[in-house]
């Protein structure tokens, strides 16, 4: 359950997911589904009752390199290079210098963006810097990826890329 004062935007949530299993969720703007994405990433506290992830609770040490998370409108640091940003959440992770190279490689390889490794945010369109936004929740293969409108702004084409990624 959450609460926001005296509106209640999430009751009596409960659901469970199994290993393997794309799960998304659908509704209308003001649903509650930021909200509990916002929950599921430890971003906020529910009101009443218990979230689990892997048995933990969310922000748990536990789930470190676990969970992999892209907020609705995240956003990239225009002062430094895609390269420097990726292998900086890879170091994050606990990768060696030299493997979040290789991991920040993998990562835009995935969402085909190994040719804006050196460029700057400013310099991608909406649709590329989403797509590296991906990339960063993916870093280190977690066992679990949250994404919050992962093809909100998207070509088709792209969004298409971005939900076969995701069954992959």
């Amino acid at each position: 359950n959450k609460s926001f004062g005296n509106k209640q935007v999430l009751k009596d949530i409960n659901f469970e997911i199994q290993t393997g299993e794309i799960t998304a969720l659908v509704g209308p703007n003001g649903a509650g589904k930021t909200t509990l994405f916002s929950i599921l990433s430890n971003y906020l506290s529910p009101t009443s009752g218990n979230v689990t992830l892997f048995g933990e609770k969310p922000g748990s040490s536990e789930l470190f390199a676990k969970v992999g998370a892209l907020p609705q409108d995240a956003q990239l640091d225009p002062n430094f290079t895609i390269k420097t940003q990726l292998e900086m959440y890879a170091k994050l992770q606990g990768f060696s210098s030299k493997q979040a190279k290789t991991e920040c490689l993998r990562v835009l390889e995935c969402v085909d963006l190994l040719d804006v490794v050196n460029q700057r945010p400013s310099t991608l369109s909406h649709g590329m810097s989403k797509r590296v936004s991906i990339a960063q929740a993916i870093i280190g293969n977690p066992k679990l990826v949250l994404l919050d409108e992962p093809t909100a702004g998207l070509d088709p084409a792209n969004a298409r890329g971005i939900r076969q990624l995701v069954m992959d």
